[in-house]
């Protein structure tokens, strides 16, 4: 390792789209960006400044950050963040940043980075990873659903603090009651009807999710669902569903046009095919095919569903139900 110089600095610009926000990230209804977002963005630049400083085989790694989030900051309007070397002792590098946008701060703080030798370093991060693996959530749900939108504000928040990965499947939910002649709240006694309405509008407002459904609901909800099974193999499918649903659900989107979910696409980084493309792609519709088939197969019969180490959870009323599971589970 050669000697980091204190003084030397940096900045970097992003730009954070709505898959940046507190709401992306479970704080649902706080449309700002989220700080563990700016800590990103604040590893992202300090990192690469003393990246010229290493012998061959060494890296930096984050131990601490120590932050002052000032101010909100919004989706769509670059940060800037600034960083300065202020101290260096030994192989610790401690850094000074901070980050605005429009002119105005929005956090301060401290970082402090170590240089390691890679190699000693990740053979004891992979004797920590022969550890068996949390079984992942698979997660059964249509854009068709309002609970599913409901459910997608909340199950990645809940993954991610258990560690546990999520299997996004997308499934054509009329397809799925039509095959097992399942029960459709719709058509219920108008009583039920009415209950139910009235249902979903207080477990939004309940957690602050906005609810204005599409005046011409059901669209067809096809091209979407092909496109969300495009963003999980591309690794952006959290975002991109909350995009939609989103976009569906409470601000009268519609999501059968193709420049609309091409914009939905954009704003979350969903590259780098087309979504007309997508869409019609054989591989993506035979993907909800043969996701509707498993549900079935699995003993599905609604959705939002989850199977967990076996199990499956149906509905948002049995999340808490899942998270207990998944924070009690053992190998």
């Amino acid at each position: 390792m050669r000697t980091v110089p204190p003084g030397i600095t940096i900045a970097r610009s992003f730009q954070p789209s709505s898959a940046d926000t507190a709401a992306a990230v479970g704080n649902v209804g706080v449309e700002v960006v989220a700080t563990v977002t700016m800590i990103l963005w604040v590893e992202a630049t300090c990192g690469p400044l003393i990246t010229p400083y290493f012998d061959e085989g060494e890296a930096s790694v984050g131990f601490r950050v120590a932050v002052d989030h000032t101010g909100p900051a919004f989706a769509d309007r670059p940060v800037d963040v600034h960083a300065e070397v202020t101290a260096v002792e030994g192989r610790k590098v401690s850094f000074a940043v901070g980050l605005e946008q429009d002119g105005k701060t929005v956090m301060v703080g401290e970082h402090v980075r170590a240089i390691v030798d890679l190699t000693r370093f990740l053979d004891g991060q992979a004797r920590a990873a022969e550890k068996p693996a949390r079984p992942p959530i698979t997660f059964f749900f249509d854009v068709h659903s309002p609970w599913s939108y409901l459910a997608a504000n909340r199950i990645g928040h809940m993954a991610r603090r258990h560690h546990a990965k999520i299997l996004w499947r997308p499934i054509h939910l009329a397809n799925l009651m039509e095959t097992i002649d399942g029960l459709r709240p719709m058509e219920q006694s108008a009583a039920r009807v009415a209950w139910y309405e009235q249902d979903c509008v207080d477990r939004f407002s309940e957690l602050g999710l906005a609810y204005d459904p599409h005046p011409d609901y059901p669209l067809r909800p096809s091209r979407a669902l092909r496109a969300i099974a495009y963003a999980a193999e591309q690794g952006c499918v959290d975002a991109f569903v909350q995009t939609v649903m989103r976009g569906y659900w409470a601000e009268h989107a519609d999501i059968s046009d193709l420049e609309v979910l091409q914009a939905m696409a954009d704003a979350v980084g969903l590259r780098p095919r087309a979504i007309a493309e997508i869409v019609d792609d054989a591989a993506y519709k035979q993907v909800v095919t043969d996701n509707t088939g498993d549900a079935i197969d699995q003993g599905v019969f609604g959705v939002p569903s989850f199977l967990f180490n076996g199990k499956l959870y149906f509905g948002n009323d049995h999340m808490e139900m899942l998270d207990r599971a998944l924070g009690s589970w053992t190998a």
